[in-house]
């Protein structure tokens, strides 16, 4: 059995724990749903501490889950950058230099 394929497919795969560690961040993985929230998928929030940073998070069941955080649309994971790309202002907003 081969694992050396399977080691290099699995570093290669986007990994939100990994990152937030590395950068120490802020940005929680994890936050409940409110009432204010009821028939949202996704939450995009922009943060100016300390320059720009932006965050995707996605909902699942009652909560909204990190998806990846980033300072331009280049940075973000592949995940992240799916979920802009099916909101054109936000795509808009991030690619406008």
């Amino acid at each position: 059995m081969n694992t050396t394929s399977q080691s290099k497919q699995a570093s290669l795969e986007f990994d939100i724990h990994a990152k937030l560690r590395s950068a120490n961040s802020h940005w929680s993985y994890l936050y409940a749903t409110q009432p204010h929230d009821e028939g949202c998928n996704y939450q995009f929030i922009t943060n100016f501490v300390d320059g720009i940073e932006f965050a995707v998070y996605k909902r699942i069941d009652n909560y909204f889950i990190l998806v990846d955080f980033f300072k331009s649309y280049d940075e973000a994971c592949k995940d992240a950058k799916e979920i802009i790309n099916t909101n054109p202002e936000i795509k808009m907003m991030l690619t406008t230099n």
